[in-house]
C-alpha cells in the first residue's frame, strides 16, 4: 500500500476573473472524476498559505494551481495536457 500523494489545489474565491473560476471548476472536475482526494486552499481566506504555494511554484501566482507532492503542475491547461497524454494518473499514482 503506497501513501496517496499529497494533492493541493490553490484557488481564490474572490477571483473576479471568470477564466479563473471556470478553470478551477474544470480542474476539480478532473480530480473528482479520478476519485482523487485533494485539499482545496482558498487563498482569499488563507493568505498565509500563498507563501508555500509560491515557494513550490517558483514564484508563479496564477490561480488555480495544482501541486502534487510539493511539486507544481501548473494550472488547468497544463493539467489537462497531462491528462490528455495519460500522464496525470501516473503522477497521482492511480492504478489504471
Amino acid at each position: 500500500y503506497t501513501m496517496s500523494p499529497k494533492v493541493i489545489l490553490y484557488t481564490s474565491s474572490v477571483s473576479f476573473s471568470s477564466h479563473c473560476r471556470s478553470h478551477t471548476g474544470s480542474l476539480k472536475h478532473i480530480l473528482d472524476s479520478k476519485g482523487v482526494e485533494y485539499e482545496e486552499v482558498d487563498l482569499a481566506t488563507n493568505r498565509e498559505r500563498a507563501e508555500e504555494m509560491v515557494k513550490v511554484s517558483g514564484g508563479e501566482r496564477a490561480l488555480p494551481q495544482l501541486h502534487i507532492d510539493e511539486k507544481s503542475y501548473g494550472g488547468f491547461v497544463d493539467v489537462q495536457e497531462l491528462e490528455d497524454h495519460g500522464e496525470l494518473s501516473k503522477v497521482l499514482q492511480l492504478s489504471s
